[in-house]
């Protein structure tokens, strides 16, 4: 009875919230930290290595984050989680994420970093080639792209999150034997 009235008090929402939030402003510091070091993720013709460097430094820290927050909730309701609150509290993660990136990345392209929007347009126009179409669709999306680089970082957050929500949630859930 205690652990069911602990849960009906205890929500994950502030826990998956400041986990968001430090996660997405890590983000847009990796952001500006791969600029300065001349790391163009966007370049198709990166090395294997700073590919998978740069896979790391955006991944692994959204996984802990995921953990983190789950692990969290588990220890508020008194160390036991059933798998429905451990996911919603990954989820929620993804979630805020997806939105705070998506917000961060627009922001980044229309008022921080302009030229690296122009950047993007031009690797597009380059990667179309002697496709005149295609160079000219790059060259008209320009206005929309940050928005459309927002949507789509969140969207992959969040389903990629979705995923790691429910791995998450099925290694740490422990009901409670007294319930």
């Amino acid at each position: 009875m205690e652990q069911q009235l602990r849960q009906l008090e205890i929500k994950p929402n502030k826990v998956a919230f400041q986990a968001a939030i430090a996660f997405s402003l890590y983000t847009l510091a990796l952001v500006f930290i791969f600029k300065l070091l001349n790391i163009d993720t966007q370049d198709e013709h990166i090395s294997v290595p700073t590919r998978i460097i740069s896979m790391i430094c955006s991944y692994v820290p959204f996984i802990l984050a995921i953990l983190y927050a789950q692990t969290r909730h588990k220890t508020e309701l008194g160390g036991y989680i059933t798998f429905g609150r451990a996911f919603s509290a990954g989820f929620k993660v993804a979630a805020y994420s997806g939105l705070f990136i998506a917000v961060l990345f627009v922001l980044y392209y229309k008022v921080l970093d302009p030229t690296a929007l122009d950047h993007a347009v031009d690797m597009a126009v380059e990667k179309a080639g002697d496709n005149e179409k295609a160079a000219k669709g790059a060259a008209m999306m320009k206005p929309y792209l940050a928005i459309f680089i927002g949507f789509g970082a969140a969207m992959t957050y969040t389903i990629f999150g979705l995923v790691l929500s429910l791995i998450g949630a099925a290694i740490l859930k422990k009901e409670n034997p007294a319930v």
